[in-house]
């Protein structure tokens, strides 16, 4: 899983007045002095885009509110595309024009917008619809919309893979270069500062998307999340840091794996909830609201990890060893499968679907491992009556009549391919233990949001000298002594790492744990060696 390596980093250090644990995880990634500097950077400048697709959008908002006309936004169901209804909807409310929104059901209605959704917008007596992070897909809905006579702008990120037949496109595409990594979120939050100018909340707001849609953190996408980090360290948004764990620091860490997979819940928990509710929350100053809303946007998130740790237990029984798994049960959840999915592909190093029974179909979710384009491989079954996702993961649809001679037809397809599994290694630099102390972290710690080429770099230090102070079935807490007063080493069993009896090293990420008023360095497990 890892590979250790040692570092030169004596230079970097000395260059760029860093610690050594800061100028080690920058050795590791082989970045050029530019993205060193970039990196090191502690201002926080936002700039705002000026691209022709911009400005028109802009005029277009403005003249609605001039002729009162009524604007439809069109959002989508994952924490990028609840963030940019918030986003628009918040621009729209201070312009005081009158506006809409809706964000479809992902499993009755699926991704983007639709030509129903289009029909009904017409017959309510919308003038403008403004697509936010989808439309660059939604053909039929934009034929449709020609169709009715109504003018569609769509902001989305999207890749771009045919014409788009909407009145405007407002992409990162034809935006300047230092805005190409935003989401879908990124670029409403453009539209947004140009005739708002800078605001905390939607800063905050759309640093949670980017975070969530895991784009890479340079340029204008890193000065956005620097901007929305500072901000949320004050606590505003109130809603947004109303579902971070009680203690816990508004950093890039906590929110990719505290808020962002609580936005998403509600999304894949259609049963239980509707994800549309998430744009009024995430706008309200109302601290009863906040309260009331968070608790149960918690409780969904709650049911949702009971429900994944469930059906991967119940999908892992039905695994039947092939090459490629393909897992079916009529009782799993649908908004499970892609999770429970994940869980496997992960543990068995191969590509995983886990399928659910929705009426008369059959609906599933595949994720991949390196080495197999689990896209490219689906494209391939004409039986799919829909079907979309990427290299590393997909999302499909067939009918129930039709699902057992296709499982045959993948099976055998797989059998022609030319896959060897592949576990990838991950970096990680070689450290002494005398390294870890406070100083040294809050060094490490400027060096966050950590752009992709540094998250996957991790820390190993000597455990000769390592010893269990904890044991239960969730945790075990090691205490690496040092010349500082040591440090604590955690690892969850969860992930399902074997301990040997005298372990050599001990390899994971670094951090300073905040407790009860205590300030202490914290290394939590990865791998064991």
């Amino acid at each position: 899983m890892y590979r250790i390596i040692d570092t030169d980093r004596a230079e970097i250090s000395r260059k760029y007045g860093i610690g050594s644990l800061a100028a080690a995880q920058i050795s590791a990634a082989s970045l050029s002095d530019e993205e060193i500097q970039e990196l090191l950077d502690p201002s926080i400048v936002l700039h705002t885009s000026k691209a022709e697709c911009v400005m028109q959008c802009c005029r277009r908002i403005l003249e609605a509110r001039e002729k009162k006309q009524k604007v439809f936004v069109g959002g989508d169901y994952d924490a990028d595309g609840i963030c940019s209804t918030a986003i628009m909807k918040h621009l729209l409310d201070k312009l005081g024009i009158e506006n809409g929104y809706y964000i479809p059901d992902r499993f009755k209605e699926g991704y983007g917008l639709s030509a129903h959704t289009v029909e009904m917008v017409k017959d309510k007596g919308y003038d403008l619809i403004l697509t936010v992070d989808n439309g660059v897909k939604a053909h039929e809905a934009l034929r449709k919309a020609k169709e009715l006579g109504l003018e569609v702008i769509v902001t989305d990120h999207h890749r771009i893979e045919e014409d788009v037949e909407a009145d405007l496109v407002v992409h990162p595409d034809y935006m300047e270069e230092e805005f190409a990594y935003l989401s879908g979120a990124g670029v409403v939050l453009e539209i947004a500062r140009n005739i708002l100018g800078d605001e905390e909340k939607s800063n905050a707001i759309a640093a949670v998307a980017l975070i969530g849609d895991v784009m890479p953190l340079w340029r204008q996408t890193r000065m956005i999340v620097k901007a929305g980090l500072s901000v949320m360290q004050r606590h505003v948004p109130h809603s947004l840091c109303a579902l971070l764990y009680p203690g816990s620091s508004a950093d890039a860490a906590s929110i990719g794996f505290q808020i962002v997979p609580k936005l998403n819940s509600l999304g894949r928990m259609n049963d239980i909830s509707n994800v549309n509710t998430l744009v009024p929350y995430l706008l309200s100053e109302n601290a009863e609201t906040i309260g009331r809303v968070a608790a149960q946007i918690n409780s969904v998130n709650t049911r949702r990890r009971e429900l994944s740790a469930i059906q991967s237990e119940q999908a892992r029984r039905l695994c039947t060893g092939d090459g490629i798994e393909l897992i079916y049960d009529p009782s799993f959840h649908e908004g499970i499968c892609g999770l429970a999915a994940g869980h496997l592909a992960d543990e068995m190093k191969k590509p995983v679907l886990v399928f659910a029974r929705s009426g008369e179909y059959v609906k599933g979710s595949g994720r991949s491992v390196e080495g197999f384009d689990m896209y490219a491989f689906f494209s391939r079954f004409p039986q799919l009556t829909a079907f979309g996702g990427h290299t590393m993961a997909v999302g499909l649809s067939l009918k129930l009549e039709d699902f057992d001679a296709f499982c045959s037809e993948v099976r055998n397809a797989f059998e022609q391919e030319e896959f060897t599994p592949v576990t990838p290694e991950k970096p990680a630099v070689r450290i002494d233990a005398e390294e870890v102390h406070l100083q040294n972290l809050y060094d490490l710690a400027r060096l966050d949001p950590l752009p992709k080429q540094l998250q996957d770099i991790a820390f190993a230090v000597d455990a000769d000298q390592a010893h269990i102070t904890y044991r239960s079935d969730k945790v075990i807490r090691f205490h690496v002594p040092n010349a500082y007063g040591g440090f604590e080493a955690v690892l969850y069993t969860r992930k399902n790492i074997p301990v040997p009896a005298h372990p050599k090293q001990l390899i994971g990420t670094l951090s300073i744990n905040r407790y009860k008023g205590r300030v202490e360095p914290q290394m939590v497990i990865e791998d064991i060696c």
